[in-house]
């Protein structure tokens, strides 16, 4: 079914250009425990991230993200989160950063015929709908939950959803491929609205991850950012710098 993802808005105060150090303004909330494996969604995402943006990918037209490259990423966060430093406590902790969530991993937008059988179907969550190619898709993706857009039919777009997180870009062209689908998409790729990010460079021995701070006007952009560098080696994770 549908995931009803947690979304923490943070408020920040802005502050000075020339500041420099760690010490930014608290956001005006009651921070929550920040657990380890709430950064197992950011590990799925910065993995998809790496397909999404190299054409050659070896995962690039498979369906199943491959969950030894996803573990491989997680225990990179997993390494910082257990290191001991004042900036791993910053990141953490205190803003609590996490991976600007770009690409919808889990869900695609249809444009529909909506006078077709297998479609009305689809739009009153009647699955199997009576189109073998569609259903075939529904159910190896496990796509159980269909919300209709708020003026659906007029404005003939339904949205299915996953509990199961994909490589979207093989599966949009499945659903393109469908006589009754007009248009599939999913979300990919986001401006700079939030003020937190997490982005990775990685090879086969090292890794540097990188968690941001944005402030001044995140809706279009954020103004300012600051970023906190950690290289990882080994399982041991070292801050490098902020800047």
């Amino acid at each position: 079914m549908k995931k009803l993802l947690s979304l923490t808005i943070l408020t920040f105060v802005l502050f000075s250009c020339n500041q420099t150090d760690d010490t930014i303004s608290e956001p005006e909330i009651e921070p929550e425990v920040n657990t380890l494996e709430s950064y197992l969604h950011d590990a799925n995402q910065l993995y998809f991230e790496e397909i999404f943006q190299d054409s050659s990918h070896p995962n690039l037209e498979e369906p199943i993200l491959n969950s030894i490259e996803v573990d491989k990423i997680f225990k990179i966060i997993e390494a910082v989160y257990k290191s001991r430093s004042p900036q791993r406590d910053t990141v953490f902790d205190v803003y609590q950063i996490h991976k600007l969530h770009c690409y919808g991993l889990s869900s695609i937008h249809l444009r529909v015929d909506t006078e077709r059988g297998e479609i009305q179907n689809l739009a009153a969550n009647v699955i199997p709908t009576g189109e073998s190619s569609l259903d075939n898709l529904l159910t190896t993706y496990n796509f159980d939950s269909v919300a209709p857009s708020r003026s659906y039919p007029q404005f003939p777009w339904l949205t299915l959803y996953s509990d199961e997180a994909y490589n979207m870009i093989p599966l949009e062209k499945e659903f393109n491929d469908i006589g009754s689908i007009e248009i599939a998409e999913f979300e990919k790729g986001c401006g700079n609205w939030s003020p937190l990010d997490i982005t990775l460079s990685r090879n086969d021995n090292t890794a540097t991850i990188t968690f941001s701070l944005g402030w001044g006007d995140c809706p279009s952009g954020c103004m300012n950012r600051k970023y906190w560098e950690f290289e990882v080696s080994s399982g041991t994770a070292v801050f490098t710098r902020t800047y």
